[in-house]
C-alpha cells in the first residue's frame, strides 16, 4: 500500500512550508487495528503496538538525509524488536510530531497482518517519503 497523508498532515505540511507553524521531530509508531488508512484519519483513528518492549521511536530532523528527486530517506533502518512474550497483530505504521502528537502520515504494510508473539520477532522499516 502508497503512503498515505491525511488531511491533519496535509494541512500542517502547508503551514510548515511557509514558515507558519515550526517543524518538529516525529514519532514513528506501529499500530495494530486492522485498519486502511485515509484522508480523515488523525492520531486517535490508530491503535498503538503494545508488545513487550515495544518503544515509539524518535526520528529526528538532523537524521534524515538531503532529499533527492522528491524522496527523502531517514538514514537507518529502525527497528521494533519484542523482548518477551506478546501478543499482537501489527499491520503497519504512522508517523506523529512529537510535541503536538499531530498524524503527519501512515501506511499499512501490504503483506500485513505480523504477529508479534515471541522474544525476537521484530519489525524493521526505513522511513522514506516520496512527494512524487
Amino acid at each position: 500500500m502508497a503512503l498515505n497523508v491525511p488531511d491533519t498532515g496535509e494541512n500542517l505540511t502547508l503551514e510548515m512550508m511557509v514558515n507558519k507553524t515550526a517543524p518538529q521531530n516525529l514519532q514513528l509508531r506501529l499500530y495494530q487495528n486492522n485498519i486502511t488508512p485515509s484522508d480523515t484519519d488523525t492520531t486517535a483513528t490508530y491503535t498503538e503496538a503494545t508488545f513487550t518492549g515495544y518503544a515509539a521511536i524518535a526520528l529526528t530532523g538532523a537524521n534524515w538525509n538531503a532529499a533527492s528527486a522528491g524522496t527523502i530517506t531517514y538514514n537507518a533502518q529502525q527497528t521494533f524488536t519484542c523482548s518477551g512474550t506478546s501478543s499482537n497483530t501489527i499491520y503497519g505504521y504512522y508517523v506523529t510530531q512529537v510535541t503536538s502528537t499531530t498524524l503527519l502520515y501512515s501506511e499499512r504494510d501490504a503483506s500485513a497482518p505480523f504477529s508479534i508473539i515471541n522474544s525476537g520477532d521484530a519489525i524493521k522499516i526505513t522511513p522514506t517519503i516520496s512527494a512524487n
